[in-house]
């Protein structure tokens, strides 16, 4: 099964937080998705404003507040109006194929329970309700599911519970034993139900919920030709002979260069195809010295002091690329010419910079353009001659790291390690050059040979450095590219690495590269991960096709009613015998009272009977017997609310896992009181899965955060940390694993992806889904413990 996500980053509303690694935060999807009139059947008229107008509302057993339309409109319609985005309705197909057609209104997610997409209701704290405005899903309180008779108990003992200074309050104790009063009657008629005792270990699904989910759309580019769509226009059939013929191909390498500036009977002349073994020197120069396209005199200059150079090392031949190009007129030609220079380089004897002079400062402005870094590095020779008219000079490539690359490169480092790979000083893996290569050349300056406004040039002259090259394609942009580059060669999972990488905010949202170069918010970098899926395919919009990954459905509308297994000892057996007891004496008592009640009525009208007596007192005996069994079974039911906290509490050793999410945050007392109805300490903080973690100085053990912990609505908004401009927090709920995670985004995640692993734990991207294209938009990136992945079905 494969599921198709991404455009990585939150479901973009003008937000320019943490970015994904294929589309800005600030990408306006909805607009680009109502201007594609090939998606949509036609105008709709307007009736989806309704789900913002603010007012209460229920559905499927929950309440829940609509958002409000000035609020939605301003964070996160970027000046759209509703009437703008819900202009079209939109097809839908599920994972059992059934189509629907609905406009945009709510934020939506996928019931793991029958694959339909249904609105989302988010259940926030009241703070949250209170402080952060409204966005595009409905809001409901935060509830939770705890047994009525353990919510009695509670009710009951907590007033003498023993307070943080491990004492306990008079007035609380009085409080408790008049609260055990009222409720023990009523909870003695709870339990004499004929219903499952809640305190009983239960079976219930050892897996979290699934994300029932399918991508029926064909990938912009697969791995496999077979999952491509069928050719359907000429311009396609035309692609593909192109990528065939061995003279248009960058597939095909070029063992000799196509042509060559042969010295022959005294004169230069162009040579096609010449011999395999003819050696030459490549020529290299740099437009901001010399124009020799327009400049006969400069290209004279070149061509004087290559010839000079084949003639002094005893050859017969060179490449200069404005003699040795096809005609820019021949496109498909040239641009065939231009992305294989690489080979030509590998094969040259040698490669001869030109220059006006010998400077550093000019030097350094050849070091300084994109394509001088691969003429330098693939150099069979372990050096480079810079001449000029006057002198010449011969400088190794680790000595091209000092004088040229140093002072005008930010990523000096990378080029380091890249002069000591080709030197064969080290060796770097394929990852390792890729991204070295690719952190090498951002910083270099070029002039585009394709009309492009994304950087898309940079992906080509990295292809260069790469075994296997890609056909050049116009209409794509420096990710599609990328991950083009990535799929055609073994680059050890690079796009699945890329997806699990979580950058750095403060990185240009409009910069991909953020996420390869560098470490990421967890300080880890692309070699660190280990990828879990296996990436397919690209969209047609920047969307990654992953498959063999593990997903799991995030619940946001209310805390189910928790499912666990505890240990059975004495204690527990001896409160469940003190509960069972009181039902069953109780019973008895009321029955005996009842039945001998009656029967003494009866028998004291007759009076004329003789054995009448004997009656009597029979029914007065029972009566008081049943009396006796009623008062040892109020006697029980004050001693039943701590039983009942017995049989709730104890060491958990399984529990149903879920992932449930919440907008804000609390105090984890407070929330586990909500869950499980008091606080026994069964839930913890992940000591290392977001940003906002804390942990303990001596042991790995999460901690919650002194801004949670504050007792204050107001301090806690003061004094929490800093957000991306649009981000709100979000708590997320393991109970698997019994663990809460603090994050930021800008939607509500319902779908959590393991991609990978990295550092012993496991890389989980949460993202909110899209109904209208059928794509999940990555939120946050989270570290999970390893245990989790056994509980998380595949996709």
């Amino acid at each position: 099964m494969s599921t198709s996500f991404d455009r990585v980053g939150g479901r973009p509303s003008g937000s320019s937080g943490p970015t994904d690694l294929l589309v800005p935060a600030g990408h306006d999807f909805r607009r680009e998705r109502t201007e594609r009139e090939n998606e949509s059947i036609g105008p709709f008229k307007i009736s989806g404003t309704d789900h913002f107008n603010g007012k209460p509302g229920w559905s499927r057993g929950y309440f829940y507040r609509k958002p409000n339309r000035q609020d939605v409109e301003l964070n996160f319609y970027n000046g759209q109006t509703l009437e703008d985005v819900n202009k079209f309705e939109h097809r839908h197909r599920d994972f059992y194929g059934r189509e629907t057609y609905r406009p945009i209104d709510l934020l939506r997610y996928i019931s793991p329970t029958d694959a339909r997409p249904r609105r989302l209701i988010v259940q926030a704290t009241p703070s949250a309700m209170a402080h952060s405005p409204a966005g595009d899903w409905r809001r409901s309180k935060l509830t939770g599911d705890v047994p009525l008779v353990f919510k009695l108990s509670e009710w009951a003992l907590s007033p003498s519970d023993k307070s943080e200074n491990g004492h306990r309050n008079l007035l609380g104790i009085l409080n408790t034993i008049s609260r055990t009063c009222l409720v023990a009657p009523l909870l003695l008629s709870i339990l004499s139900l004929p219903i499952d005792q809640a305190w009983a270990n239960s079976d219930f699904q050892d897996t979290y919920n699934e994300f029932p989910n399918f991508f029926w759309d064909y990938p912009r580019y697969a791995k496999n030709r077979m999952d491509m769509q069928p050719i359907a226009s000429l311009e396609e059939d035309r692609a593909i002979r192109k990528e065939n013929n061995k003279d248009l191909s960058y597939k095909v390498r070029l063992r000799r260069p196509r042509q060559l500036v042969v010295y022959q009977d005294g004169v230069w002349n162009l040579h096609h195809d010449p011999h395999e073994r003819r050696s030459y020197i490549f020529v290299s120069w740099t437009s901001q010295h010399f124009n020799p396209w327009e400049s006969q005199e400069d290209c004279k200059k070149i061509e004087q002091i290559a010839q000079n150079q084949v003639k002094k090392y005893g050859l017969d031949a060179y490449w200069f690329d404005v003699r040795c190009l096809a005609p820019k007129q021949d496109k498909d030609r040239y641009n065939a010419d231009v992305y294989r220079m690489c080979d030509v380089i590998r094969g040259a004897h040698l490669v001869c910079v030109v220059l006006p002079h010998l400077s550093n400062k000019y030097k350094r402005e050849w070091g300084s353009r994109l394509w001088t870094l691969p003429e330098a590095m693939l150099s069979q020779r372990p050096e480079v001659k810079f001449c000029s008219p006057r002198e010449e000079l011969m400088l190794t490539k680790l000595d091209m790291t000092d004088e040229i690359w140093t002072t005008n490169d930010s990523q000096g480092e990378a080029t380091r390690l890249l002069a000591e790979h080709f030197s064969s000083v080290l060796t770097l893996g394929r990852l390792e050059i890729f991204v070295a290569a690719l952190e090498s050349l951002s910083a270099k300056r070029f002039t585009a040979y394709i009309k492009n406004k994304d950087n898309v040039e940079l992906a080509y002259a990295l292809m260069g450095f790469l075994n296997r090259r890609v056909q050049l394609d116009g209409s794509e942009n420096l990710f599609q590219a990328l991950a083009r580059l990535s799929l055609e060669n073994d680059t050890d999972g690079l796009v699945e690495r890329m997806i699990c990488m979580f950058p750095n905010p403060d990185q240009s949202a409009n910069n991909i590269l953020s996420g390869l170069i560098g470490p990421d918010q967890y300080g880890a970098r692309l070699w660190d991960i280990q990828p879990l899926c296996q990436v397919s395919g690209i969209g047609q919009n920047n969307e990654i096709i992953v498959d063999q990954c593990r997903g799991v459905s995030i619940r946001w509308k209310a805390f189910p009613q928790m499912q666990y297994k505890r240990g059975f000892g004495f204690k527990r057996l001896a409160s469940e015998v003190i509960l069972r007891a009181g039902v069953y004496t109780s019973g008895i008592g009321v029955a005996l009272v009842v039945s001998y009640g009656l029967s003494l009525s009866v028998d004291s009208e007759r009076d004329d009977d003789p054995d009448n007596n004997v009656e009597i007192a029979k029914d007065i005996f029972f009566i008081a017997l049943g009396g006796l069994a009623l008062l040892f079974s109020l006697f029980l039911a004050c001693i039943a609310p701590s039983a009942v906290r017995r049989l709730f509490g104890g060491k958990i050793r399984d529990s149903a896992p879920w992932l449930i999410g919440f907008e804000g945050v609390m105090p984890i007392k407070e929330l586990e009181r909500i869950v499980f109805g008091n606080c026994r300490g069964r839930l913890t903080y992940e000591p290392s899965s977001t940003p906002f973690c804390e942990r303990h100085a001596q042991e790995r053990l999460g901690r919650e955060p002194s801004w949670v912990a504050a007792s204050s609505k107001s301090e806690r908004v003061v004094i929490s940390p800093p957000l991306p401009r649009g981000h709100r927090f979000f708590t997320l709920v393991d109970t698997g694993q019994l663990t809460v995670s603090i994050f930021s985004a800008v939607r509500p995640p319902s779908v959590a992806l393991i991609c990978g692993r990295e550092g012993g734990m496991l890389r989980t991207l949460l993202c909110h889904y899209e109904r209208s294209n059928n794509c999940l938009y990555r939120e946050t990136v989270m570290r999970m413990e390893s245990m989790t992945l056994n509980k998380a079905q595949e996709l």
